[in-house]
């Protein structure tokens, strides 16, 4: 045994002297009492003075713990992974007595696939690893945390060495540094194949039109061969170089030329004969060519084009389309300035489109106009979505303003297709999720209910006032799934029953069902046109296509709603909300008013006048958003806001001649859009930014080389940059200056897909300026590698005092020093001093004369017992009292002493024998 705090023991002096001085002045025990009370307290105090020693336990470690950590990236081949486990199995045979083997296996994470133990073999591995990393710093620290008590310990590494993420030399520091060697069996070492990968492709991030500049894509092949490099700019092949490539790493020049602006991505592809794996044949790179602002105008219809025209007359270049024009990926939005929603529904476009319109303003400064309609803000399904978030109004207006008392039923189809997923997540929950969405649209004095239907119909929440509406959500989650098919007439019927006692003045009926599976039909439809004989208005939601659309489609007709044909069950949270606004009178405010113009906006700068306008989308101001006109109820017409980098604006009335007819034949009617848009589109940069970007270990690297218009420099501390992933994500950076002109930083960057990086410049006016380029990690970083990183494994090796290993058995070979395991004591000291305690107590202040007690009570009881059975006299209860006042006495006189007084009076009795003793003698 040892001490850590080996000082504190000099604290058993005073308590030795302090025992010795206390024996002769303690009084009133017994010597065997007393000499007992005093080892207990000095046994006492003794446990807590060695504990405060730090004692510890060392003794020998008996046999050896190896833990193999196990390379099952994707960059291993399956030769390499049998042989992995055939080291293992190998080394299992070989074990000892007292040895114990565990096995650690890893891609991008570490799994403890078999815990220290005994003798067992591994056929496979059976924990599910994520292969496209590797993460071999993590599973070393896996592998250290894991190893028992009282053993020695060893790691053995089996792998290509080719980390993707983590640092595992800075990992083995500690290791070492805890006496543990790592040892390493290179795997790959011996497989001779050919391939060749794409490691980069360079490009400049910014560009002139009609200037020429190079493309420079970076290769590696393990044997010299021939091929074609194939250059894709967006998505059309542009160029076909043959090449010839040594072995090893060399560079392909590609000259390239653009004659107009935008934000292009190119993309190099290797083809060449000799070749293993093709998925590390593709680069990819971005190139920003500067020229006139441009704007992307999405509309539900693309023949109204009053708008574009107009935009185009005022010089500004507009990119009308549908739909379909919407783009798809992150990088293809940078080409625009601004992007402008004109008239279009939140139904046309998907989750992921609309993050990144949201991302490209708020972290790429690209200018965003929502312009109305009845498809656009409310009643075009935009509430709750992620281009909801940028907009300067908000759209939930039932909260502020005062509408009719509304009641609404949701009936949901709980039928076995409902538990289809989609995108993580059943139909039904996206169903729960959209009612969900509805509760939180309607207001505290509003009603709404839901009910699943499917083998029978069940009222999952009751028609209730939305006062408290987290209870109404919960009840909602509950919808379950039903089984069966959804059966029409009961489901009609049900509501027609549920709403017709509501005394709202707005009543809506929604039903959701399967297209190809809503059954019973019956007299669903007479019943749907009783109820809006009654003021009851019934729309229908057909996911899917099916024999059934047609039916739903004539209900929502005869009924006096909306009809929806739902392909994708997660647009349902926008047909919800479009519907409930729409039929709760919550969404258009009608009526012919004339403009508020607030002094100071931009979009009205040099116009005298307004046309009168028909009607807006109702919405409220934001507390940050400036209003610039209003309408004749002063709600907003037109409002703008910074949202990080971007500025984006709503116009809540509509830019054709449904509207604002007035204003199609308006002279300023160009003028005015012109302005509008100008004021919003991205600001480019003053100075010039040189931006490459480059992925190392899990992270996207930025070197950037600033300058101002003359070629100067820029000398500044720090440059703020932002990027968004291909997740939809947002994170900033900040670079720091290495030499004039020159920054560095990096972001994490694990996914595979293309990342937006913007260079954020300030200005002395308060505006940003944005400089913008794409990075794209084309093929998971586990592919770039085909030959082992010998230089990692032996640098584990060599700082941990490890061996590189040819046999199985020599990873349970002696270990030079045995070592020794230690575990602390104090805990075990206090224990006891809590222990001796109590018993310390006991001995001092407790007395039980158990002897003595015992005869007393038999010798007392028999007299008393006696005198009971005889016959009293008259004479006799005086004598009694005195007999048993007598005998209490006697009895008190005997009990145990256990209070101070009960100690005086035992001592004084025994100095009185003593007295007496010493008379007669």
């Amino acid at each position: 045994m040892r001490f850590l705090e080996p000082l504190y023991g000099l604290l058993l002096i005073p308590l030795i002297i302090g025992l010795v001085i206390t024996w002769p002045r303690v009084h009133g025990m017994t010597k065997g009492r007393k000499l007992l009370s005093f080892i207990l307290r000095g046994l006492l105090f003794a446990s807590l003075v060695v504990a405060l020693m730090g004692p510890q336990a060392v003794q020998q470690n008996k046999g050896l713990t190896t833990i193999f950590v196990v390379d099952r990236s994707d960059s291993v081949s399956e030769a390499d992974r049998k042989l992995s486990l055939d080291f293992v199995n190998q080394a299992v045979a070989a074990m000892g007595e007292n040895d114990q083997i565990g096995l650690v296996a890893f891609g991008s994470q570490p799994v403890m696939e078999a815990s220290p133990g005994g003798r067992r073999g591994f056929s496979k591995i059976e924990s599910v690893i994520e292969a496209s990393a590797s993460n071999l710093a993590a599973a070393l620290r896996l592998a250290m945390a894991s190893f028992p008590a009282g053993k020695g310990r060893r790691i053995v590494v089996l792998s290509d060495g080719n980390e993707t993420q983590g640092d595992a030399l800075g990992a083995v520091e500690s290791i070492a540094a805890e006496g543990v060697a790592v040892d390493i069996v290179p795997l790959g070492s011996d497989t001779v194949k050919a391939e060749a990968t794409v490691l980069d492709l360079q490009a400049p991030s910014e560009q002139s039109a009609d200037q020429p500049f190079e493309l420079r894509a970076i290769v590696d092949s393990t044997v010299a061969q021939s091929g074609q490099l194939v250059i894709e700019r967006n998505g059309t092949a542009v160029a076909q170089v043959p090449v010839s490539i040594p072995a090893g790493t060399s560079a392909i020049v590609v000259n390239q030329e653009i004659k107009s602006a935008g934000f292009y991505r190119y993309r190099a592809y290797l083809q060449v004969a000799q070749d293993s794996d093709n998925r590390n044949n593709l680069g990819a790179a971005f190139v920003a060519v500067k020229g006139r602002p441009k704007v992307l105008m999405v509309q539900g219809n693309p023949a109204k084009r009053e708008l574009a025209t107009a935009l185009a007359e005022q010089g500004v270049t507009v990119e009308l389309g549908g739909a379909g024009s919407m783009p798809i990926k992150a990088e293809d939005l940078q080409a625009y300035d601004a992007v402008i929603l004109n008239d279009f529904n939140a139904s046309l476009t998907s989750e992921l489109q609309m993050k990144m319109v949201r991302n490209a303003i708020r972290d790429s400064g690209i200018g965003f106009l929502m312009v109305g309609g009845e498809d656009s803000f409310l009643p075009g399904g935009w509430y709750g979505t992620p281009v909801a978030e940028a907009l300067p109004v908000d759209l939930n207006v039932r909260q502020r303003k005062v509408f009719p008392s509304t009641s609404v039923l949701i009936v949901v189809d709980t039928s076995g297709s409902m538990m289809e997923d989609v995108g993580g997540q059943t139909k039904l929950q996206i169903a729960a999720n959209a009612a969900v969405l509805s509760v939180d649209l309607l207001g505290r004095n509003d009603r709404l209910g839901v009910a699943g239907s499917g083998n029978m119909f069940e009222m999952i929440a009751p028609i209730q006032p939305l006062t408290d509406k987290g209870a109404v959500k919960s009840q909602v989650k509950k919808l379950a799934p039903g089984g069966g098919g959804i059966f029409a007439e009961p489901s009609v019927v049900a509501a027609e029953k549920a709403l017709k006692n509501e005394n709202s003045r707005v009543r809506h009926f929604i039903l959701v069902a399967d297209g190809a599976d809503c059954d019973q039909h019956g007299i669903s439809l007479a019943v749907s046109s009783r109820m809006k004989t009654d003021k009851i208005t019934t729309s229908t939601v057909a996911i899917g296509e099916g024999k059934d659309v047609e039916f739903l489609r004539q209900m929502a007709a005869v009924g006096g709603g909306r009809f929806y044909l739902v392909k994708d069950a997660s647009k349902l949270p926008q047909i919800f909300t479009q519907d409930v606004s729409l039929m709760s009178r919550s969404a258009i405010e009608e009526g012919v008013f004339v403009p508020k113009v607030m002094a100071g906006e931009e979009a009205a700068r040099g116009i005298d006048g307004l046309p009168a306008l028909k009607a807006y989308c109702l919405t409220d101001a934001r507390p940050l958003a400036r209003v610039g006109m209003r309408t004749g109820k002063d709600d907003p017409l037109l409002a703008t806001w910074q949202y990080g980098l971007g500025k984006s604006m709503a116009f809540t009335s509509d830019a054709q001649n449904r509207w604002a007819s007035e204003w199609m034949s308006w002279g300023d009617f160009g003028k005015f859009w012109a302005q509008a848009v100008r004021s919003l589109t991205r600001k480019s940069a003053l100075n010039n930014y040189d931006l490459q970007v480059t992925p190392e270990g899990g992270k996207g690297r930025i070197d950037l080389k600033a300058t101002d218009r003359s070629g100067n420099p820029l000398n500044l501390s720090t440059i703020e940059v932002r990027v968004s992933d291909p997740e939809g994500n947002s994170q900033k950076a900040t670079l720091t200056q290495e030499a004039p002109g020159v920054f560095s930083g990096a972001f994490a960057a694990e996914d595979v897909g293309s990342y937006i990086v913007s260079v954020v410049e300030p200005t002395a006016a308060g505006e940003t300026r944005v400089a913008a380029n794409g990075f794209s990690i084309p093929y998971p970083p586990e592919y770039r590698s085909s030959r082992p990183n010998l230089p990692l494994l032996e640098g584990l090796a060599s700082q941990s005092g490890g061996l590189k290993l040819s046999k199985a058995s020599e990873a349970l070979r002696p270990l030079a020093i045995r070592g020794e395991s230690v575990s602390d004591l104090w805990r075990t000291f206090l224990f006891i001093a809590l222990v001796l305690l109590p018993l310390d107590v006991l001995v001092r202040r407790v007395v039980v004369p158990l002897p003595k007690f015992g005869r007393r009570t038999i010798e007392e009881e028999q007299p008393i017992r006696a005198e009971a059975r005889q016959p009293q006299a008259p004479n006799e209860p005086r004598q009694k009292v005195a007999r048993v006042r007598k005998q209490k006495k006697a009895a008190t006189s005997n009990e145990p002493i256990s209070t101070a007084g009960s100690l005086l009076a035992a001592k004084k009795k025994r100095q009185s024998e003593e007295d007496d003793s010493e008379k007669k003698t």
